[in-house]
């Protein structure tokens, strides 16, 4: 089944006005706009900003950028403004209270923000994501605007030059008024590389979870994850458990000698048809799957579920192939057949595939998800970057000499030869990693570790994916920058402000609140300090 480049499947949060679902009929600027803004609520309003295609060659156009805008805390000309990107997603789930919080008020960050500093808060999409896109059909040509150099440079010519509804005077643009960049996890990374390449035109940042510097092979994602679990209980039971699974799996895939009888019977283990066969590494990946939901809010908690089902039982299982099945990597295989086999693809049913892990099979060139080439499918803009910049830092089983809860089957060729496989050359144009770029170029580009930051808020997880690797320790506080590594928090977890927790019921973590008590009072003071600048 192949898909054609104009088609919009209903990935996206909302339908982009340049094409419409095929046999729907086309979806108007307006009526597109209009669903985002109902979303954004009453006290905002969301526009269009038009970016050149390419920021270093004119000719080549312009494309309409989505913005939404909350000037309730705005408290006149002059005054601030803080702005965050969804990154790697459209802007309906950042705007949108349906989901107990949004990026526009005090129930995140940016909106604890606005609220002591008496600023605006600004939610802008990513270029290539949502409905802001240059182009519809994403391929190996019209994605090669979709860079860091780019994004970046659409955030810093939004705040230079955007004429708000409310304020049409240009008074609060960033040469006039105090700016705040917040940013997650990839929009965390992106403001990174905004204050390195534009120092100045924003005033302050905070950087939540930012991947500073990249490499090839990220063992520590899945290692974090291993460390987090033994922190969240208290004891290593669960993390030997699951590294008893990945050494039993890892018997058979990474065998000298492999035996095909042997490996099917693995797979049929944890559910696996023979009516769908799947490769020896999508399968290894495939029942690494529940550990992606240690990075989304309150995720942890069906990691740390599955642990207790890993561990509760000591009867071990015969199996005519492979003999006696240890009590770990039976429960663990069970657990994955009744709760994540089958919901791994689910979100893609647009497709009507019957393989339950169809989605994940990299070795068709057919295979729709692949094929998807749209602005519906933000998975393939986003792997674009792990291919062409190249962010990369693959996320990889541990080395032989470390406990690993994944199989050591998923590695870094995994990955990258899946850069091929999404982007075939195109008219002579290729992914940036197969023209000589590597993660090693892009640090020496951005500064990786070196790089020197002013009034800069890092703040970690301890337990998240970014708290990891830095030569010589976690970077110190200082009177340029302020670092906070919060204990017992996950990925992004500082983003939400305890009235989100509230509206999601989940109970606030004191040292991040207290971090963000901390943020708001040191933003306060370098927003005060930049008006005393200015009138002396």
């Amino acid at each position: 089944m192949k898909v054609p480049a104009g088609t919009i499947l209903p990935f996206a949060s909302w339908i982009a006005p340049k094409a419409a679902i095929r046999g729907v009929p086309e979806v108007t600027l307006s009526e597109s706009a209009l669903s985002v803004i109902k979303a954004a609520g009453p006290s905002a309003s969301c526009e269009w900003f038009t970016q050149p295609v390419d920021h270093n060659n004119a000719e080549l156009g312009t494309w309409e950028q989505l913005y939404c805008v909350n000037p309730a805390q705005w408290q006149g000309p002059g005054s601030p403004v803080v702005i965050m990107t969804p990154g790697e997603s459209g802007i309906y789930p950042s705007i949108s209270a349906n989901r107990g919080y949004t990026f526009l008020d005090n129930t995140t960050m940016p909106g604890l923000y606005a609220q002591a500093i008496g600023a605006a808060t600004v939610v802008i999409e990513h270029r290539y994501f949502g409905g802001s896109s240059p182009y519809d059909g994403f391929d190996s040509e019209t994605l090669q605007f979709l860079t860091m150099e780019q994004a970046a440079s659409d955030i810093v010519n939004f705040a230079k030059n955007v004429v708000f509804p409310f304020e049409t005077n240009k008074t609060s643009v960033a040469s006039a008024a105090p700016w705040i960049y917040f940013g997650t996890s990839y929009s965390a990374t992106l403001g990174s590389w905004i204050e390195r390449f534009y120092p100045g035109v924003f005033h302050a940042f905070h950087l939540s979870s930012a991947s500073v510097e990249v490499n090839t092979n990220n063992w520590y994602y899945y290692d974090t994850i291993r460390k987090g679990i033994d922190a969240y209980r208290k004891d290593t039971s669960c993390s030997l458990a699951l590294n008893e699974v990945s050494e039993f799996v890892d018997r058979y895939l990474l065998a000298k000698s492999r035996n095909e009888t042997e490996v099917n019977a693995l797979k049929l283990l944890f559910g696996s048809s023979a009516d769908f066969p799947i490769e020896d590494d999508d399968f290894a990946y495939a029942i690494a799957t529940p550990f992606r939901y240690w990075q989304e809010t309150n995720g942890y908690l069906d990691v740390l579920e599955m642990c207790d089902a890993v561990v509760g039982s000591q009867e071990t299982e015969d199996n005519a192939i492979l003999g006696t099945i240890p009590a770990t990597v039976a429960n663990f295989a069970a657990y994955f057949r009744m709760n994540f086999r089958d919901s791994t693809c689910t979100y893609l049913d647009t497709w009507g595939q019957q393989d339950p892990l169809w989605c994940l099979n990299t070795h068709d060139h057919l295979n729709p998800y692949v094929e998807a080439r749209t602005l519906g499918n933000p998975w393939r803009t986003w792997y674009w970057f792990l291919c062409n910049e190249p962010l990369a830092s693959w996320a990889i089983g541990a080395p032989k000499e470390s406990l690993s809860i994944v199989s050591r089957k998923i590695d870094s060729q995994y990955w990258q030869r899946q850069c091929e496989l999404h982007f075939p050359p195109e008219n002579g144009q290729k992914y940036g990693s197969s023209n000589g770029k590597t993660p090693e170029t892009l640090n020496k580009e951005t500064g990786g570790w070196t790089r020197n930051s002013t009034r800069v808020i890092w703040t970690s997880g301890a337990t998240g994916m970014s708290s990891e690797v830095r030569p010589g320790g976690p970077l110190a506080s200082s009177d340029k920058v302020a670092v906070f590594l919060m204990k017992n928090a996950v990925h992004g977890d500082d983003a939400f402000s305890t009235r989100a927790l509230a509206n999601l019921k989940i109970k606030p973590n004191p040292e991040v609140v207290k971090t963000q008590e901390q943020a708001v009072a040191l933003v306060k003071k370098w927003v005060a300090q930049y008006y005393v600048e200015r009138t002396t």
